[in-house]
């Protein structure tokens, strides 16, 4: 990603939301894939999945830090999230399976409750060097 005609604010604006959505990774990236998910297992049992992933995620977030996944995950997400979540809830709406519908309908938006808090500055500090925005050996 090349940032040469970007403005500092810009920048900074990216590297705080590749932040928060690297910090609660695996909730941010069941947006799209938790309605497709709803379609081949019990609901329980993926929401269960998606808060397990979330625990593990946090004792690495800080850790792992790549500008190439969180971007190709920004992009998915953006483009997915909808269009599954509907799709999925029109589907288990016709087939009577009616709460994984509507936790699917609503699953974009109730995913960023099931995050666990994190230190965003650390990880906007880390996208900053991995840019080159800032050298290396910067602290907060």
């Amino acid at each position: 990603m090349r940032f040469t005609n970007w403005t500092n604010a810009e920048i900074e604006r990216w590297l705080l939301l590749r932040a928060v959505e690297w910090s609660a990774f695996p909730a941010f990236v069941s947006q799209p894939l938790v309605p497709i998910m709803f379609l081949l297992f019990s609901w329980y049992w993926v929401i269960a999945t998606v808060i397990a992933l979330n625990i593990l995620w946090s004792t690495i977030r800080y850790s792992y830090v790549n500008v190439t996944v969180a971007t190709v995950a920004c992009h998915f997400v953006v483009l997915a999230k909808w269009p599954f979540a509907i799709g999925s809830g029109i589907y288990l709406f016709i087939h009577h399976q009616f709460v994984p519908a509507l936790i699917t309908l609503v699953w974009p938006l109730l995913a960023g409750c099931i995050t666990i808090p994190g230190k965003i500055g650390v990880i906007e500090l880390a996208f900053a060097k991995k840019i080159g925005y800032v050298p290396d050996d910067a602290e907060l």
